[in-house]
């Protein structure tokens, strides 16, 4: 791969996921802020109507600080409560003693009857402090109560003791009811605005993720393509040199062979003269057998489409190599799929790429080991052909660069039968990928579409 082309993608990848990073973080400060502004408005608001109720409270018992007798004050109580339940907001107000009966209410005839149990009173826990509880009956209301202590600090000595015996007789508790319908509207309307600010900071923060992802998508593709562009550019390259030395290296080969026969058979078996004749007959094959690589993979195919039973090609390959691989003990498995829709393809090309799939699993086995193929459909208009093999495995580097040509890990290969493999495969219109780990074997999965377009033959 190309190092300045690797940096700028590795520095596009960065400053991608710092750009995500940061849009992330943002939308997530925003929203504690939104969660926070909204608990902090409904706290104000509530806060409000408990100063609100403390402040009346304070007022009525400043008012009943007359000194006058008990049934004066019960009745300037009663007038005042009266007078102060026309205060915006306000419901009603209540003084009850222990157990509950009412002493004092802004309407007047609730005066005597039992407002809450002796149980009811108990569990409120009234105190100096003042307390507040939400009640839904007769309507919704919050109710804020504490004792009432109608006692005069600028009055003498017998006065505060008399007050305070008679507060200790009969304990007074006070409460008040304000209306809690503009309360909850208001909470209501503060929810609605932060669910619907959190909806926008979730949808910006989804936005962000799936242009993150669509960035990835992009940057893959253009990966893909520039590889695609490099390889076919290195494919003219190669086409160009094989025809210019094709011919070239073909004759001489062939006269350098004959005459490596010719010597072979006038010197006798065993000697060295006949072994260094049999090594330049297999050194010419195999130079051959380049140059008829290197013109496969460059020169344009000619592709004889016909409809295509994948379970006859695999079974038919993999009879080609039985032999082969049971003089290596390797055991072939295949399980044909009936069921399986017939393609567009040329039998001869797929047999071809299959056994050199075949041949480089079983060297890579070397002894004891299992080549398993597999076919199905892939669901989006396509067949899956893999073979699985229980090699030596590749490393990542050795993935990345399998398919280029000349690359070889054999050491008599040529490094070209698997980029012929993967050039007949895109002429098919498909992909060919590899999985494999160190000591793991390897997968080579074919991926062909199920209804290939059927080209015409190039003469």
């Amino acid at each position: 791969m190309n190092p300045i082309r690797l940096s700028r993608d590795t520095i596009a990848t960065g400053l991608s996921w710092l750009l995500t990073g940061v849009i992330v973080l943002v939308v997530c400060l925003f929203s504690a802020l939104i969660v926070r502004d909204y608990g902090r408005e409904n706290a104000a608001a509530q806060q409000t109507l408990l100063e609100k109720g403390s402040v009346l409270i304070r007022a009525l018992e400043s008012g009943t600080r007359v000194g006058m007798g008990m049934r004066m004050h019960h009745a300037q109580l009663q007038a005042m409560l009266e007078e102060m339940a026309w205060q915006p907001g306000v419901l009603w107000f209540a003084v009850v003693d222990e157990q509950g009966k009412v002493m004092a209410h802004s309407d007047p005839e609730q005066v005597g009857k039992i407002r809450y149990t002796p149980d009811e009173m108990r569990a409120l826990q009234a105190g100096e402090q003042t307390r507040w509880r939400r009640i839904a009956a007769p309507e919704p209301a919050l109710e804020i109560y504490r004792q009432f202590r109608p006692l005069d600090p600028a009055r003498g000595h017998h006065m505060r003791m008399m007050t305070r015996r008679e507060s200790a007789e009969v304990p007074q508790i006070i409460f008040i009811a304000f209306d809690a319908r503009e309360l909850d509207a208001e909470r209501a309307r503060g929810l609605r605005n932060m669910v619907v600010m959190l909806c926008a900071a979730a949808l910006v923060m989804l936005a962000t993720l799936l242009a993150r992802f669509w960035f990835r998508r992009y940057q893959r593709s253009q990966r893909l393509l520039q590889d695609a562009t490099h390889r076919r550019e290195k494919l003219v390259a190669l086409g160009h040199l094989a025809a210019g030395v094709a011919h070239e290296i073909r004759n001489p080969l062939s006269s350098i062979k004959g005459l490596a026969k010719y010597f072979a058979e006038r010197t006798p078996a065993g000697g060295e003269s006949h072994e260094l004749a049999q090594v330049m007959a297999k050194e010419a094959d195999r130079l051959n057998r380049v140059v008829s690589e290197l013109l496969e993979l460059v020169k344009p195919a000619h592709l004889k489409w016909q409809s295509v039973d994948l379970n006859e090609v695999v079974a038919h390959s993999l009879q080609l190599v039985s032999q082969d691989a049971l003089s290596r003990a390797v055991t072939l498995n295949f399980s044909a799929q009936p069921g399986l829709c017939r393609i567009q393809a040329d039998p001869d090309r797929l047999n071809q790429v299959l056994l050199n799939l075949y041949l480089n699993a079983i060297q890579s086995i070397g002894r004891d080991g299992s080549i398993t193929v597999a076919l199905s459909e892939a669901g989006d208009g396509r067949v899956m052909l893999s073979v699985t093999d229980s090699g030596k495995g590749m490393t990542e580097e050795q993935k990345q660069a399998i398919f280029t040509p000349y690359f070889t890990t054999k050491a008599d290969g040529t490094g070209l039968g698997l980029a012929v493999v993967q050039n007949i495969v895109e002429q098919h219109g498909g992909t060919i990928q590899v999985t494999s780990a160190p000591g793991k074997g390897a997968t080579f999965t074919l991926y062909l579409p199920a209804n290939g377009q059927q080209k015409d033959e190039q003469g």
